[in-house]
């Protein structure tokens, strides 16, 4: 598979397993690549016979880190920062250090940070949408497979993007507007598209169900007891989310997860399959999705 970096450079990338990234979590602080990777860019190859390990320096929970090879041939990650990898000379994959952990089970994730392991991506293996950063890969169980936001979407989305740590939260009070069409041309303004009913449930299910948080999330962040098991952040009862009931011909706007106004009504099958469209306040924001690239 081949696509064209910065400065026209022609990154080349091939693996035992074109299903699978080639970069693993080997700890919740490390990554390493694959065994039998092979990283082309420009004339330099580079070979990967064993499981090896990425150099880290000292990651930043909520912060994007891209992998280039530097000149000693060593797989380095390095902090993105606003910059967009995929438009910087060298970068050929990537993976966020989350706050806290993913769900394991049923009742949310942890505070501790880690590699978000669903977070990984490399040239050719990666969202549709132009930018890869804070995303995860979800395998959608009779569907394909697709990626959604970690974080709910930022309300200066236009310079922080669909998906950052720290951030001030979209919703109805935050921004001018947000109803169904104003999430949908946000999402389409990114490249991306709003989540179905059945990707939502699949990406949130993990948080504590019935829950909800004790108070109006104002920031993009950990909400331990509601991070599903793909490490969606404040995935259901923070704020109900835009998206569709998933007709492939005429779908239906709808709101999925539940805000933090409602209790026990919250979780990852809490729905409104016809909500309606003009329905803009201070309860309801937006987590965008992306169809998977995956290798040719």
């Amino acid at each position: 598979m081949t696509a064209t970096a910065a400065a026209n450079s022609i990154i080349r990338i091939e693996a035992l397993n074109y299903e699978k990234p080639i970069l693993f979590a080997a700890d919740r602080n490390n990554a390493s690549i694959r065994a039998g990777t092979i990283v082309e860019i420009g004339d330099a190859v580079y070979r990967f016979a064993e499981d090896t390990p990425v150099a880290m320096g000292d990651i930043e929970p909520g912060k994007d880190y891209a992998i280039r090879i530097d000149a000693n041939g060593q797989l380095v990650a390095e902090d993105v920062g606003a910059q967009n990898p995929l438009t910087v000379e060298g970068y050929f994959a990537g993976f966020h250090f989350a706050p806290g952990g993913h769900a394991e089970g049923i009742a949310g994730g942890d505070s501790t940070p880690a590699i978000n392991p669903y977070s990984f991506w490399s040239i050719g293996f990666q969202p549709a949408c132009p930018d890869p950063r804070g995303m995860a890969l979800i395998e959608l169980v009779g569907g394909k497979p697709f990626w959604i936001d970690i974080y709910l979407t930022s309300s200066n989305h236009k310079e922080e993007g669909t998906s950052r740590y720290g951030v001030e939260i979209a919703h109805g009070s935050s921004l001018p507007r947000l109803d169904y069409k104003v999430a949908t041309e946000i999402c389409a303004s990114h490249g991306k598209r709003l989540p179905t009913y059945d990707e939502f449930r699949t990406a949130a299910f993990g948080v504590t169900e019935r829950s909800s948080a004790s108070k109006h999330p104002k920031k993009t962040g950990l909400d331990a007891s509601r991070t599903s098991q793909f490490g969606l952040m404040q995935a259901t009862g923070n704020l109900w989310v835009w998206g569709t009931d998933g007709h492939p011909n005429d779908p239906r706007p709808s709101i999925f997860g539940g805000s933090w106004l409602g209790g026990s009504l919250a979780g990852s099958r809490c729905a409104d399959l016809d909500c309606w469209a003009e329905a803009s306040n201070v309860s309801i924001g937006l987590r965008a999705a992306s169809d998977h690239m995956a290798p040719a």
